[in-house]
């Protein structure tokens, strides 16, 4: 299970932020803060920086999209991060703001959110369907 809190700025916009592992080239871990964000369809993001202390492949390019409308390209990185207490492959876009979780990291867990200042965020495995 991983758990967060909503944090409310100071525009008043809350976000919901969790803490995410990912391994370097080594296998080390390293933590980061990162904004639950349900509309990026991607895995992760980390601010170039990030990236370089990690060591980690580039795999490509992406172009995508901004919330502001803007469009880009991105570079792409492979990455494991720590997801339910197993490493897991994920394409990590560098981009240089605050990380971004994304969709299709959260694919096949449960988003739960109470959406005020402190409210707890909690991202789960969901329980086994019964067979």
């Amino acid at each position: 299970m991983i758990r967060g809190a909503v944090i409310e700025d100071d525009r008043g916009r809350l976000e919901a932020w969790v803490e995410i592992s990912v391994a370097d080239s080594r296998g080390n871990l390293h933590t980061f803060q990162a904004v639950v964000d349900t509309a990026f369809t991607g895995s992760l993001t980390l601010p170039t920086e990030f990236i370089e202390q990690l060591g980690l492949r580039r795999i490509g390019r992406r172009r995508a999209s901004l919330a502001d409308g803007s469009e880009n390209e991105y570079h792409r990185y492979r990455g494991n991060v720590l997801w339910h207490g197993n490493l897991r492959s994920a394409a990590i876009i560098a981009l240089d703001a605050d990380p971004l979780l994304g969709t299709r990291m959260l694919m096949g867990s449960r988003l739960t959110v109470e959406f005020r200042d402190g409210g707890e965020v909690v991202i789960a495995e969901p329980p086994p369907s019964p067979h």
